[in-house]
């Protein structure tokens, strides 16, 4: 099936320029859909700060992968950014991994509740 879009090539790139435009303008910016990291991560905090008002500081990392339904290689690669901004600590207690939430961890997740 032949696209309009196909015939006609020159109102594709006009097309597609607008787009950019109202993305730059700010427009479509809002709309812009978050990756699935984000949301992974996002939900990782969500989850911490959830097990630590239950006054469960730390939480397996195989107990995060079975909630949140991702492999442990996922979880890891996740861990490995929130660690580097300082929101999760990652450590081994009793020959496995548990995380916890930073003081910057905490502020952050009450701040998503929050909005």
């Amino acid at each position: 099936m032949l696209r309009e879009y196909d015939a006609y090539p020159e109102q594709a790139l006009e097309a597609s320029s607008q787009v950019e435009t109202s993305v730059e303008e700010g427009f479509l910016s809002e709309y812009v859909p978050l990756d699935n990291s984000t949301v992974l991560m996002l939900g990782i905090l969500e989850l911490l700060h959830a097990e630590h008002a239950q006054g469960r500081a730390a939480v397996s990392l195989a107990v995060i992968c079975k909630r949140l339904g991702v492999r442990m290689s996922t979880l890891q690669r996740l861990m490995t950014a929130l660690s580097e901004q300082a929101l999760v600590e990652v450590v081994t207690q009793k020959d496995r991994l548990v995380a916890s939430l930073t003081k910057n961890g905490e502020e952050v997740a009450l701040a998503l509740q929050a909005s």
